[in-house]
């Protein structure tokens, strides 16, 4: 990715408090810069999948879809 110049890595997907927070945490120790899709990630576990959201804020851009969308379409 760093060679085809990509910084910013989207994450979607299930397991929104072990596979998503842990990728992106990942990637950001890497020097990637996570942005979550918070309407494409989900849990099994309601409570730890809105936990996981709060604490991924702190940390990353955690935004709806539409958002951003209209902020790659300014571009």
């Amino acid at each position: 990715m760093r060679s085809r110049k990509i910084n910013t890595l989207i994450f979607t997907g299930i397991a929104t408090e072990i596979g998503i927070e842990s990728s992106a945490r990942d990637a950001a120790n890497r020097g990637f810069y996570p942005v979550i899709v918070e309407d494409c990630v989900s849990s099994s576990d309601k409570d730890a999948h809105e936990r996981s959201l709060k604490n991924m804020a702190k940390l990353f851009v955690v935004e709806k879809s539409s958002g951003i969308i209209e902020n790659i379409d300014k571009r």
